[in-house]
């Protein structure tokens, strides 16, 4: 736990290194070829440039060595204490230093010591966790008057937990969250993910909001019921943690994706003169893209540290059209079908996943909602419900980032293609049309 806080800390500084180095270089070549400069000038502004670097690596020193000196609590903050307690540079030292090549190094060791942390992280031995070495207190809970977080009463009793389990799954997403089991005083097994380093005060509350659009959809007496707009309970722990309940039957949409590739790499793995040719393990989204866009800027002698917004619109297009050729159109629409018994059954889950996507579309456009990637948005293939999650990036501001994004909600080709016969002017099309009639009250 220490180990995954400490690369949260580190990943803000982390994927800004490359660029930082790259602009530092150029920053003193610049100086050095200013001729009308002295030298003490030179020095002078190049110390600035190099204390205002190190002023956000310095703090971020002390924040990783305040976790990795203080008093341990539990035996995995003591084994994870001793694992990345690291020497470090003074701060004051390393501020006075004045040469630029210092600086790079030290913005190199952050890079290196933050990819270290990811694959230690990232190991298959690190994809669940003892409760026991976690929390011992916790792992001794029984028949505790604490409440299931975000279930209501049940005639008028209220759930509380039982007792945990002792194993804990790590998600191999971005900030690592942990998926807790709660047995509750039902009897019954209630499924949490807790989630550090983001504030999920937003999400509640975006929770409340679709709570109200689902309540006008139930006061009307047209099928508007049918309209679902799917939620769950998000309980706030602090301002960097959180419990969010698990849709069970939900599954992202990048695990179809990831068991595409794993096929494809199956069937790469060919036998030639008794020599077994296996293919490398398949690449995630971002990888497959950036690998591609590099190989196009360098043809076009750009460098990948160039400013995104400089890089050739048509360039992106083309890599996008690659992808795009490379991939199935169809992986979700099988998915479907697969998960049926027939063509009725089919039908009747198109319809639902059509109405589904078309809702939170509209909801997710009209509260300007983004980073809708592969593992933000989940389909249960029980009913065709669509459900997203991850709210943190709304009201436009995925519009105002570093890589603005352009679209107002995700409709990739594999969304299409699973809409039916016929797709985006069908069922989808009439759902978008009721809810700009006002159908509903947002």
């Amino acid at each position: 736990m220490v180990g995954s806080t400490v690369a949260g800390r580190c990943s803000p500084d982390s994927s800004q290194t490359y660029r930082r180095i790259a602009q530092l270089e150029e920053g003193v070549q610049r100086i050095q070829k200013n001729e009308t400069l002295s030298k003490a000038e030179k020095e002078a502004i190049l110390q600035e440039k190099h204390k205002a670097i190190l002023k956000r690596l310095s703090s971020l020193s002390k924040q990783v060595e305040l976790l990795t000196s203080r008093q341990a609590e539990t035996p995995n903050e003591n084994c994870s204490s001793r694992t990345f307690r690291t020497d470090r540079q003074s701060p004051d030292r390393s501020e006075t230093a004045g040469e630029s090549r210092e600086t790079k190094q030290l913005l190199e060791s952050v890079q290196a010591f933050h990819n270290y942390l990811n694959q230690r992280a990232n190991r298959r031995a690190h994809s669940f966790l003892h409760l026991l070495t976690l929390s011992p207190k916790l792992s001794e809970i029984r028949d505790s008057p604490i409440p299931l977080p975000g279930l209501s009463c049940n005639s008028g009793q209220v759930l509380t937990i039982s007792s945990m389990s002792n194993s804990i799954n790590i998600l191999p997403t971005k900030t690592k969250p942990k998926k807790l089991v709660f047995t509750g005083s039902d009897g019954k097994r209630h499924t949490y993910l807790f989630k550090g380093l983001e504030d999920l005060h937003l999400d509640e509350r975006i929770m409340q909001f679709l709570t109200i659009v689902q309540q006008f959809g139930r006061n009307r007496k047209s099928d508007a019921s049918l309209y679902h707009a799917c939620h769950y309970s998000v309980t706030p722990l602090g301002p960097r943690s959180g419990l969010i309940q698990w849709v069970d039957g939900a599954f992202a949409l990048y695990g179809l994706y990831k068991r595409w590739q794993q096929r494809e790499a199956v069937s790469m793995s060919i036998s030639k003169g008794g020599e077994t040719v296996t293919a490398q393990p398949p690449m995630r989204p971002s990888e497959l893209y950036f690998n591609k866009i590099t190989s196009a800027l360098k043809k076009e002698g750009l460098s990948v540290t160039t400013p995104r917004k400089d890089w050739p619109l048509s360039l992106q297009c083309e890599v996008l059209d690659e992808l795009i050729h490379e991939t199935p159109e169809d992986l979700l629409a099988k998915e479907l079908w697969c998960s049926t018994g027939g063509a009725n059954e089919w039908w009747y889950l198109t319809q639902s996943f059509s109405r589904s996507t078309a809702v939170m579309s509209i909801i997710g456009y009209i509260i300007g909602l983004g980073d809708r990637h592969l593992d933000n948005v989940l389909v249960n293939f029980l009913t065709g419900e669509v459900v997203h999650i991850d709210y943190n990036v709304c009201f436009e501001k995925g519009k105002k980032s570093t890589n603005p994004e352009r679209v107002p909600f995700r409709l990739t080709q594999n969304i299409q293609q699973a809409l039916g016969l016929t797709g985006i002017e069908g069922k989808g099309q009439k759902v978008n049309e009721k809810h700009q009639k006002g159908n509903f009250v947002l």
